[in-house]
């Protein structure tokens, strides 16, 4: 029996011997849900519902479920920790489809092990936001562990698209950067670094400003001027990066596809700079600081994105996966197909 016959026989929907749109249905099903994660504890606390349920894991003392005498707060903060379960079922379908692949493609294997193992240490940070009465470092914590996890399914995407999409696994093949592979691993590397800065100074700002998700809640001291210029220098540093990376892939004649990454992420800094300049001046408007988490998830996707095809596309090589399930298009099988390891 030949190979292709083989992996057909043994192959099911659940439990997939190939990367099928199965799997890469469930991966963008991770991203979605774990950027939905952030604008959900988003609104938690900016309608101060943080203490909405002051017990963790139960919601009350004596219920698992908010009650009707706990009002609007008690219902935002159950629906906050009932997406947890959505996550779960997600992020364990998401290990199941992979669990075929982890010999042939184990980086598929240990993304979505991450993103299963990152749901309970989720539901514990949260417990112990709780427990801590919403302190703003521990919330830091609560939403950088989320912006690990977004990234994680980025990843797990942009593998499960190459690792089962012929025409971009071709598009994405390694070797194409040429003599710009040290410039383009050192401005997807400033990239990642100054978007994680970005996102822990951002942790600060928020600790600092009015939307504490109770108004019991414990506010840090810094200087809120201060604070705001401090989480400023980064972006600036970042946005001057992203321009030096536009420009590499123009002037070099660099994939598209990098040159794209580097566009989305000029045009969420943007985005993300005016929503941020309207709020300092305009009392942090409830809708405005929303918008600018949804916004922060983007920029984690868009900064992951980059990161990854300046580290993919700049490995010395000119071999790609040519996945067996579906065929390659026409330039692809000019080209001898291996598999990258």
């Amino acid at each position: 029996m030949s190979d292709v016959a083989r992996r057909t026989a043994t192959d099911s929907f659940w439990w997939p011997a190939t990367v099928t749109p199965w799997v890469r249905g469930l991966a963008v099903a991770s991203l979605l849900t774990n950027s939905l994660l952030i604008l959900t504890g988003g609104l938690v606390r900016l309608t101060g519902s943080g203490l909405g349920c002051p017990t963790w894991p139960r919601c009350t003392a004596d219920s698992w479920t908010s009650t009707q005498e706990m009002g609007v707060h008690g219902l935002i903060e159950f629906g906050n920790r009932l997406l947890t379960f959505v996550l779960t079922v997600v992020a364990v379908l998401t290990f199941l489809s992979v669990l075929k692949l982890r010999h042939e493609h184990p980086k598929l294997f240990r993304l979505a092990l991450f993103l299963l193992i990152g749901i309970p240490l989720q539901a514990v940070i949260g417990g112990i936001t709780v427990h801590a009465d919403l302190h703003p470092l521990v919330v830091g914590v609560h939403y950088l562990i989320s912006a690990i996890m977004i990234s994680l399914a980025t990843l797990l995407v942009l593998n499960t698209r190459r690792d089962g999409l012929s025409v971009v696994a071709y598009e994405q093949r390694p070797g194409q950067l040429h003599g710009s592979r040290s410039a383009a691993r050192v401005l997807g590397a400033l990239t990642g670094v100054l978007t994680a800065v970005i996102l822990y100074l951002g942790t600060l700002v928020t600790g600092t400003g009015p939307h504490a998700g109770d108004e019991d809640s414990a506010r840090l001291t810094f200087d809120s001027v201060m604070i705001a210029r401090a989480h400023a220098i980064p972006v600036y540093l970042l946005t001057f990066t992203v321009i030096a990376g536009i420009a590499l892939t123009v002037v070099k004649s660099l994939p598209r596809i990098l040159r794209n990454a580097y566009l989305i992420m000029a045009v969420v800094i943007v985005a993300q700079a005016l929503l941020g300049y309207y709020q300092y001046f305009n009392g942090v408007p409830v809708p405005a600081v929303a918008l600018h988490m949804v916004l922060s998830a983007v920029l984690i996707w868009a900064a992951t994105r980059v990161v990854s095809f300046s580290v993919y596309l700049a490995q010395d090589t000119h071999e790609y996966a040519a996945p067996i399930d579906e065929p390659a298009d026409d330039a692809a099988r000019a080209t001898p197909a291996h598999t990258v390891r």
